[in-house]
């Protein structure tokens, strides 16, 4: 099942696979967050009255100028004070809604980054570490030389969305296969389905609600945008987000958005 924020990264998926041969990964990445930032400005200044928050604006510039100037006690100016927080929330009502709604496309763009700019997997998956909750569990990869492509035990494997790269078998102390999940996707953790997956799918779908097994985690590595500086630089994040608040204010500025 798609999640909400899912539904336009296939659409996204292609859009880049068109860049792919023209830009390497940073330049993509830069282009998504201009995209993302024309797109949320332009949906805020669609729905957001413009003229009516010019409006407040002035007001209350024109409230804290008078409170600036006020020279009385201090209860001569609560009269000042109230005006000139009537009209800051009368703003920020004014701004609230369309600037959440603006925020929806980001959203959309955000989570489909995390997928294709997240992490990769490697040639081999033999030396990615695992890691099960709850203790007592442990899980090993068999990928398809060793399996031929069928699950070891009784445990079904859960269908994936494309040919298995592997398969991640979940084993008790005495080796028994508690579970087998089916990997092909770059995902870094498989756990039982909660609320929030209404709105982000797992690609690999989600672990029996009944079973006793929480969650396991897959410690993908991560790619590397960015070949320069410490590793929290190198992922698509900062340079996505710094595209992102830089276009934004930009486009801000240009056309005086309030």
């Amino acid at each position: 099942m798609t999640g909400l924020f899912d539904l336009t990264s296939p659409l996204l998926s292609t859009l880049d696979q068109g860049l792919s041969p023209l830009l390497a990964p940073a330049w993509r990445v830069a282009v998504w967050g201009l995209v993302a930032a024309c797109i949320s400005m332009a949906l805020y200044a669609l729905l957001s009255p413009q003229g009516r928050l010019r409006h407040v604006k002035a007001g209350a510039e024109d409230a804290r100028r008078a409170l600036d100037s006020h020279e009385g006690s201090l209860g001569e100016a609560m009269p000042l004070i109230a005006a000139m927080l009537r009209r800051a929330l009368a703003q920020l009502g004014l701004v609230l809604g369309p600037a959440v709604l603006a925020s929806l496309p980001v959203l959309f763009v955000i989570v489909w980054m995390s997928g294709a700019f997240g992490h990769f997997i490697p040639s081999s998956l033999t030396a990615v570490p695992l890691s099960v909750e709850p203790q007592g569990l442990a899980a090993r990869w068999i990928e398809p030389q060793q399996s031929g492509g069928t699950p070891a035990g009784d445990a079904a494997v859960r269908a994936a969305p494309e040919a298995p790269r592997a398969l991640i078998e979940v084993i008790d102390a005495q080796e028994r296969v508690v579970d087998s999940i089916a990997f092909s996707e770059p995902v870094t953790s498989v756990h039982k389905r909660h609320w929030w997956n209404l709105l982000i799918a797992n690609p690999l779908g989600y672990l029996p609600a009944e079973g006793a097994l929480e969650r396991v985690e897959i410690a993908l590595p991560r790619q590397e945008i960015i070949g320069l500086g410490p590793d929290w630089l190198r992922g698509w994040e900062v340079l996505f987000f710094t595209a992102l608040v830089a276009a934004s204010l930009a486009i801000k500025l240009v056309f005086r958005l309030v």
